[in-house]
């Protein structure tokens, strides 16, 4: 049976915590990954991106969640960013796979995501020799973030590689919803979403779940703002129990309306 998994992208912010806020006052900075795990299945680990953990930190991770939990890292910067998918970054991409290994081996990896540059416009070959590169025994998607990769080649191009094209909803691009993976990526990063866009989320995720592919969506990081309350909503209106065994949705989920 599919599954949806709805998270938040990240979780060691410090201004979550308080009260009113995410964390209880009183919960210690290594406990929060821990604390968060009894709230969603499923978090996107921005700070890979930044700075790839070490063996010891996966393994923490692993300790500190229930099994049925889902890691989504972020794709380090040095691939995306700074090799910008050319073949100097290639090597990185085994280099933080083994890094990861932990996750994968307890089936515990979800997709990992390749968050392109704003200013990265629309080369088919580079990309078609880097998905190339990447070993099809781990998901991968992918969210660009310059118009001109907006073309349905490119997603002919995914298809072929099974990489889920990234639904990134932004306030200044609605998210592009194209399905070419036998899984589906969501990034909610709009400043605020009201009930009647998310019903309108939960339509599209029942729809995916009830074509049999898996969902992972994953509501924006801000410091000061509470992305959990959109979480918890979708959750709410799709009426999933986190804690049920087959850790699915229910196709009985709320139409948009």
């Amino acid at each position: 049976m599919a599954q949806a998994y709805i998270g938040l992208s990240g979780y060691s912010y410090k201004p979550w915590q308080g009260p009113g806020r995410f964390y209880p006052p009183t919960l210690k900075q290594t406990g929060f990954l821990g604390y968060y795990a009894t709230r969603y299945d499923t978090v996107e680990l921005d700070g890979v991106w930044y700075r790839l953990p070490s063996e010891k930190a996966v393994v923490d991770w692993l300790a500190a969640t229930p099994p049925h939990f889902i890691f989504a890292p972020k794709v380090h910067r040095q691939i995306s960013h700074r090799s910008r998918l050319k073949a100097e970054g290639y090597d990185f991409i085994r280099i933080m796979l083994s890094r990861l290994r932990a996750l994968e081996s307890a089936k515990r990896l979800g997709p990992l995501l390749i968050q392109l540059p704003p200013n990265l416009g629309r080369d088919d070959g580079r990309l078609s020799m880097f998905l190339e590169q990447l070993p099809v025994s781990v998901q991968w998607a992918i969210e660009f973030r310059h118009g001109s990769w907006h073309d349905t080649a490119v997603e002919t191009l995914l298809r072929r590689f099974n990489v889920s094209w990234v639904a990134a909803d932004t306030d200044e691009r609605p998210a592009e919803c194209r399905d070419t993976a036998n899984f589906w990526y969501v990034r909610l990063r709009r400043s605020t979403y009201d009930e009647r866009d998310l019903a309108e989320w939960a339509g599209k995720i029942r729809k995916m779940v009830s074509e049999g592919k898996n969902c992972y969506v994953y509501c924006k990081h801000e410091d000061e703002g509470s992305p959990w309350v959109w979480a918890d909503k979708l959750l709410q209106l799709c009426e999933m129990d986190q804690r049920a065994e087959t850790r699915g949705i229910s196709l009985r989920c709320s139409e948009s309306r």
